[in-house]
């Protein structure tokens, strides 16, 4: 009997800690913009609860109607990140400036141009909500929590 009743103590204890240090650690943890990773991202906005856990990314390089199209329709979707992936009406792009691909073009001339991404000289453009290192953010018209996400991503480390 008394050894039941140490086993339990040990086991209750051991629950205890596992269940303190479960809830210290509470919150989404942040990610770096400027070095995390696309994944770190995602993964962070959908423990914010900006993406849906069961949210299914369209490829927005490889989707049409997210670019605005300056040729007449020769140019109805382009690619404008190293990933850049739509989560339910939160776009979220990313480049890797640390390896950067032919993409990086892109980056560049967001950063050249405000924020806007721009494409062959303006033959298409995209205009994402923010951009910080090597992030951008952007939302559909009906995506609901477009201020507190773009709060939350602005207020990222940068370094």
């Amino acid at each position: 009997m008394k050894t039941l009743k140490k086993s339990l103590c040990a086991l209750l204890a051991a629950l205890m800690l596992a269940a303190s240090l479960t809830a210290c650690g509470g919150g989404a943890k942040e990610v770096n913009t400027k070095t995390g990773s696309f994944d770190d991202m995602v993964a962070y906005l959908t423990e914010k609860g900006y993406i849906a856990k069961d949210a299914t990314p369209v490829d927005i390089n490889a989707t049409e109607g997210y670019v605005t199209d300056n040729t007449g329709g020769q140019m109805p979707f382009a690619t404008v990140a190293d990933k850049a992936q739509d989560f339910g009406g939160l776009w979220l792009f990313w480049w890797d400036t640390a390896n950067p691909t032919d993409n990086y073009s892109t980056y560049e001339s967001m950063a050249a141009n405000g924020g806007t991404i721009v494409i062959m000289g303006g033959a298409a453009i995209l205009q994402p909500a923010g951009t910080s290192g090597s992030f951008a953010i952007g939302f559909a018209e009906d995506y609901a929590q477009k201020d507190a996400a773009l709060a939350d991503f602005n207020a990222l480390p940068k370094e």
